[in-house]
């Protein structure tokens, strides 16, 4: 896992030194039956009030989850999602080797791309906590980050290697401003940005005007 200090973004993993660090009694009645403080959170983008950080929670089930807020200074370790994917030689020790998703990432990892990129998810989470929380059959979800500006073609190598026949992928970029599909990006002129503010419609998800 990383260290405190560094940058939290979008997608990462943190864990808190306590249970009573999340506000579960304000949350649904699975949270307190399935989550612990030895669980990870899930960082997301969603504003948050001074000094705290909008986190989700995953349950059991796929429609299980919710989020919340936590004190920043509650965070004990963070892993970003970078790591997950930065050594093909862990993933093929990996204990989930065998399935799909994780065939793909394998792929994918094998190439030195222009950026960082990571995987989020369900198979994100396996990989984080070795608790198995991806179907065979699931989608995978992956993240390029991508703080500077690029064109459209300058993504096409990505999509052709991780377009494989063992599981349908999605596939985002992460911009300073926040993140869209690269697949809407390819099939139209502008594209749904997700910021901290909600979404915007945009032909430029780089615009620092956003």
């Amino acid at each position: 896992m990383e260290e405190k200090m560094q940058i939290i973004n979008p997608h990462d993993f943190v864990w808190v030194g306590s249970t009573s660090d999340v506000p579960i009694e304000s949350l649904p009645e699975w949270v307190r039956s399935q989550w612990n403080h030895r669980l990870p959170l899930t960082v997301y983008r969603e504003k948050a009030e001074e000094n705290k950080l909008t986190v989700a929670i995953r349950g059991i089930k796929s429609f299980q989850r919710v989020t919340t807020q936590i004190d920043k200074s509650a965070i004990t370790h963070i892993m970003n999602i970078e790591s997950l994917v930065a050594n093909s030689i862990e993933l093929q020790r990996s204990m989930f080797i065998a399935l799909p998703p994780v065939q793909v990432l394998l792929l994918i990892s094998q190439h030195n791309w222009p950026w960082k990129w990571g995987v989020t998810g369900s198979c994100a989470y396996t990989l984080a906590t070795d608790i198995q929380s991806m179907l065979s059959d699931g989608d995978l979800d992956v993240v390029i980050k991508c703080p500077t500006r690029h064109q459209k073609e300058d993504f096409a190598e990505f999509a052709i290697k991780a377009n494989t026949p063992y599981c349908p992928i999605d596939i985002y970029v992460e911009t300073p401003k926040g993140g869209f599909s690269l697949a809407e990006w390819f099939k139209n002129e502008q594209v749904t940005l997700h910021t901290p503010d909600g979404e915007v419609m945009t032909a430029d998800p780089w615009d620092e005007s956003l």
